[in-house]
């Protein structure tokens, strides 16, 4: 052996790596030994029933099998061996004789992976059995990127249905009127993600803690409270709450010991806490909006009636204080005849009270002012009112466009 061929074999010593021979020539056998122990694991048989007892106690990386032997061929064992769904691809090299058509097409029919014709080189089986090897590791390597791809694809289909589930959340959401059908949105979001919740929702008028059975244990309540004045999102072993001004979502069974479910379902459940979190936000506004113009409403109808009242009255009053100023007028000239007064006194006083009566008229002058500048203020509160009313009627009636399905 040269010293290259010496640095190459220590280069390429694998004891992990073993072979069986299967040989019914004890010559055969010691040549393959001597030929590969240096290097490899290698154990020989010398027939084909040994080879199977050794395989159900201990599986090779590689099978050298004779194809000329007694009782059990060659090609009887490798199917024998080949047959069992967990030696299927174990790799076979036969050695014979033999080299026409008909003993390979044997040989690759059996199971074969090789096939090497007596005598040989031991260079050529050297290279065969490197071969071998290297075409076991790739297979190995190929199953390996197989099973990852097959694990990214499962994550990634599973990745879809999560969104999927929180697309559908999202359009339940946009039609939630009140905090009880957002609650029962969220446990079916929930439910649908195999979790198991209970959920807190805070408004300034209302406080509801409830789990998917109804109102939550007095202990689910505590532990909830304690952990809402804590960070955005806490996580204690298989449980997490998501923290959000009004509204907590306590999970209690995450999947810690899928780390990639774990962390879609993280980022899915953060999403439908946010969007809850600002509808009630909104639905709050909506309740403050809704007093507010029934606070307006109620206003504007005081205003319109006091108008009304302040119209009569001040009808009234002129009324009154005319008629009173005439029959004065009347009293005074039917007086002057039996005061003796001159026709110039007469007409002084006349004049004097002529102009009384006259800036007493235009005291009461000032109704269409005042009435028309309540009237505008009621048209005003109308309009305003009317303005609303039309737009939440008109937010009624569009439908929202339906998001768009993407990859789910």
């Amino acid at each position: 052996m040269s010293p290259q061929t010496g640095k190459n074999q220590e280069r390429n010593v694998d004891s992990e790596y073993t072979i069986f021979v299967v040989d019914d020539m004890e010559a055969g056998r010691r040549m393959i030994e001597m030929t590969f122990k240096p290097l490899y694991n290698v154990e020989s048989f010398a027939s084909g029933q040994a080879c199977l007892d050794r395989i159900a106690e201990k599986v090779p990386d590689l099978l050298l099998l004779d194809v000329d032997m007694p009782v059990m061929n060659g090609y009887t064992l490798c199917q024998l061996i080949k047959c069992q769904p967990a030696l299927s691809s174990l790799p076979v090299i036969f050695i014979s004789v033999l080299d026409d058509l008909a003993s390979c097409i044997a040989g690759y029919e059996a199971g074969g992976d090789d096939y090497i014709v007596k005598p040989y080189q031991v260079a050529e089986l050297r290279k065969k059995v490197v071969a071998a090897r290297r075409k076991s590791n790739d297979s190995a390597q190929l199953k390996i990127k197989t099973v990852e791809a097959k694990l990214l694809s499962s994550l990634a289909l599973s990745n879809m249905d999560q969104q999927a589930v929180l697309i559908t959340f999202l359009r339940q959401l946009n039609d939630c009127e009140t905090p009880s059908a957002l609650l029962q949105a969220l446990f079916s979001l929930m439910r649908s993600s195999g979790l198991q919740t209970a959920i807190q929702i805070r408004l300034p008028d209302l406080e509801i803690t409830s789990n998917e059975a109804g109102e939550s244990l007095p202990l689910e309540v505590a532990v909830i409270n304690n952990m809402r004045s804590m960070e955005r999102i806490v996580e204690f072993k298989s449980r997490a709450a998501y923290n959000f001004e009004h509204i907590t979502i306590l999970i209690n069974n995450v999947p810690i010991h899928d780390p990639d479910l774990c962390g879609i379902l993280r980022d899915n459940v953060a999403i439908a806490a946010e969007c809850a979190n600002a509808k009630l936000q909104a639905l709050q506004t909506k309740s403050e909006n809704t007093m507010a113009k029934g606070v307006a409403a109620d206003l504007l109808s005081s205003l319109q009636t006091a108008v009304q009242n302040f119209e009569n009255k001040y009808a009234t009053a002129r009324y009154h204080a005319t008629s009173t100023t005439l029959i004065v007028l009347g009293e005074l000239s039917r007086a002057f005849t039996t005061l003796g007064m001159s026709d110039k006194q007469e007409k002084c006083v006349d004049t004097i009270v002529q102009n009384m009566a006259n800036d007493l008229a235009e005291i009461y002058n000032f109704s269409g002012e005042t009435q028309e500048t309540l009237s505008g203020i009621a048209r005003r509160l109308t309009s305003i009112l009317n303005t609303e009313k039309a737009t939440a009627t008109a937010g009624r009636d569009i439908e929202p466009e339906p998001a768009g399905r993407g990859c789910c």
